[in-house]
């Protein structure tokens, strides 16, 4: 960070690959803070679309308040926002998705609770962004962030889906530094990940009950991803971020105040691995959850959680996509079975 940097400056990295019908807009509500000090700091991911065009623009219409680097292929996210931590000169920074949008008021709101508080992060309330009938993007209800400043609290909530989206999320430079930035190796869960590591690092939640950040949602959002076929590599990255918290707290002897959370995302895994037809892995990952404690049943609904009860989770599984498969199941469980199916069609032997 440069030492001539304003010392409230926020610096909005922008990881961005090829959203330009989005990213005009995401860049115009950074512009649009009534916060005083910010600039926005954009890293197009090898963008094969017109994203690229539209950020140059920003860039030269803005040339003090928008800086942007081009990668020469694609990295992922977390190596887009690892490099836009790298350029960033804030204090404070948020991680900022090129579709979705921050309010007017948030990140002046974010530094005002984050301000004067070592290794915070700030967080605030959200909400979905979710096409209607007509094709307008609307809002959705809010999205409340974690109901207390507890910092044990926020990390069980953090494990047990208690998700904040990164547009609701500001880090002082002092907290964000001892993670080591973003993990670039997974496929999932990459914010997840580094807000759990920062909190057993020992950084603090700071809230704000004001609304932040929208996030966009695409496709059928009344399908859960538990009805949409998921590849063995996005659980397994779930599996990396939990047993990597596991080591950690075990060091600070501090895994039994969590057994019991890591346990039940565990389980949660587990049926998902199960429900997409990964087996081996899914009994492997109930395993790990059963060594740290007993999880209550996770099924999504009251039906599913008493089989899973009686029969265990992975003959529930079984008999469930047996049924789904002969057409009884719901349309969700349907399709799940047909897109099962059809993968497993499709990998060569």
């Amino acid at each position: 960070m440069s030492t001539t940097a304003p010392p409230d400056l926020v610096s909005v990295v922008v990881p961005c690959h090829n959203a330009e019908a989005f990213v005009a807009d995401t860049l115009d509500s950074i512009l649009a803070q009534s916060h005083p000090e910010v600039e926005a700091v954009v890293v197009d991911d090898a963008s094969t679309d017109g994203s690229w065009a539209i950020v140059e623009g920003f860039v030269a219409r803005h040339p003090d308040r928008v800086r942007a680097l081009r990668l020469d292929r694609n990295r992922g996210g977390g190596h887009a926002r690892n490099r836009g931590a790298e350029l960033a000169r804030g204090a404070y920074l948020m991680f900022l998705d090129a579709d979705d949008v921050i309010t007017p008021g948030a990140l002046a709101a974010l530094v005002a609770v984050a301000r004067g508080r070592p290794g915070a992060i700030a967080v605030g309330d959200s909400a979905k962004l979710e096409l209607d009938a007509g094709g307008r993007w609307v809002r959705t209800a809010r999205d409340p962030g974690p109901p207390s400043e507890d910092r044990d609290q926020a990390l069980r909530g953090w494990l047990e889906s208690s998700w904040v989206p990164t547009c609701a999320v500001l880090w002082r430079r002092d907290a964000y530094e001892p993670t080591g930035g973003w993990d670039e190796e997974l496929a999932r869960n990459q914010d997840g990940d580094i807000a759990m590591r920062a909190l057993v690092l020992g950084a603090s939640i700071a809230r704000t009950d004001e609304l932040v950040g929208l996030y966009r949602m695409h496709g059928d959002t009344r399908v859960s991803v538990s009805r949409n076929f998921v590849q063995a590599n996005k659980l397994q990255s779930q599996i990396r971020v939990l047993d990597r918290l596991v080591s950690m707290l075990e060091a600070q002897g501090r895994l039994p105040l969590f057994a019991r959370s890591l346990s039940r995302s565990y389980h949660a895994v587990a049926m998902q691995g199960f429900q997409n037809g990964h087996w081996e892995l899914g009994r492997e990952w109930l395993g790990k959850g059963r060594a740290l404690a007993r999880s209550p049943a996770v099924s999504a609904t009251p039906a599913g959680r008493a089989l899973e009860r009686v029969l265990g989770m992975e003959r529930k599984e079984r008999l469930v996509q047996r049924l789904a498969a002969l057409g009884v199941m719901s349309r969700g469980r349907r399709t799940l079975a047909g897109l099962h199916a059809r993968a497993v069609r499709e990998t060569p032997p």
